[in-house]
């Protein structure tokens, strides 16, 4: 049994509070959702945890559902403070996992993703800036965080570093695209192409874009391809769930998706998976050739 309840009164955001109250019966299995988590996570919380989770409870529940995932994924998991949010080890390599959830970026800025709309009209996706924030928190949890981790010695160059991005967050991110996200935010790859002949309309090539960078609404470009980017070695992997306290599939991380860095300083292991879709990456003459391998 827990030492602290999960839920307490006070002031609150919106989806904390709607989850405390359980007014229906999806927010009812929402709060037993995140006590029968919560029964696991008190052990590796950090002090903070129920001081912000009231406030950040997406970013917290996604860095609770993720520790508790590998938890009953059979995995001895550590949860260093300060340091990234879970640890696991693999064939004697520590694999770090730093949660995030992408916001939709600071109020009045142009490049804010726009707030999706529930009324039935149609909405463009704005891909475009879901991956600027994909990119943006990837950056921030790289050059600021991990950096810092290293040179106070929570991580060492010897282990693995893996991103766990949850972009529910951002509105529009409940579906995918073609190619996934996590392609266009690691590499420099764009929307699916097709070509036709002008003889006879049959198509000539298919395949996607190369997109090296991202326009901001300034004008400033944004490099796209984290992984091909110098200095970026160290990071070995993204992860990728849009699992939320609602909507969560029944078996364990079966929406994850996982993308190794084929040019990590320290990759993850060959046969390390996850349950969801694992992108094996694999090097031809003139790039890369990722192939998604569902789970069974």
């Amino acid at each position: 049994m827990s030492q602290q309840p999960f839920f307490s009164d006070g002031p609150s955001g919106r989806a904390y509070a709607n989850v405390m109250a359980a007014s229906n019966e999806s927010t009812k299995r929402a709060r037993r959702l995140c006590a029968d988590l919560w029964e696991e996570f008190e052990p590796y919380a950090d002090r903070d945890f129920l001081g912000e989770v009231d406030v950040k409870f997406d970013e917290r529940f996604w860095e609770m559902d993720l520790t508790v995932t590998l938890i009953r994924l059979g995995f001895q998991v550590t949860c260093p403070k300060p340091g990234p949010d879970v640890g696991i080890v693999v064939d004697g390599l520590r694999i770090w996992f730093e949660a995030v959830s992408p916001s939709r970026g600071a109020d009045g800025s142009p490049d804010q993703v726009p707030e999706a709309r529930n009324d039935g009209t149609v909405q463009s996706v704005p891909n475009a800036q879901l991956v600027l924030r994909y990119l943006n928190s990837i950056s921030e949890k790289f050059e600021r965080q991990y950096r810092n981790w290293l040179q106070i010695g929570a991580v060492a160059k010897e282990d693995a570093f893996v991103i766990a991005l949850n972009p529910r967050r951002l509105g529009f991110d409940y579906a995918d695209t073609i190619p996934p996200r996590i392609l266009q935010a690691a590499f420099p790859v764009g929307h699916a192409f097709i070509s036709f002949s002008r003889d006879n309309l049959r198509p000539t090539q298919r395949g996607f874009e190369v997109r090296p960078s991202l326009a901001k609404a300034s004008g400033t470009l944004v490099d796209t391809g984290v992984f091909l980017h110098e200095g970026y070695e160290a990071l070995s992997g993204l992860l990728v769930s849009r699992v939320d306290v609602v909507n969560r599939p029944e078996g364990l991380g079966q929406d994850f998706q996982l993308l190794p860095n084929p040019v990590a300083a320290v990759p993850l292991p060959a046969k390390f998976r996850l349950p969801g879709t694992y992108f094996a990456v694999s090097a031809t003459e003139d790039g890369y050739n990722v192939q998604p391998e569902p789970s069974e």
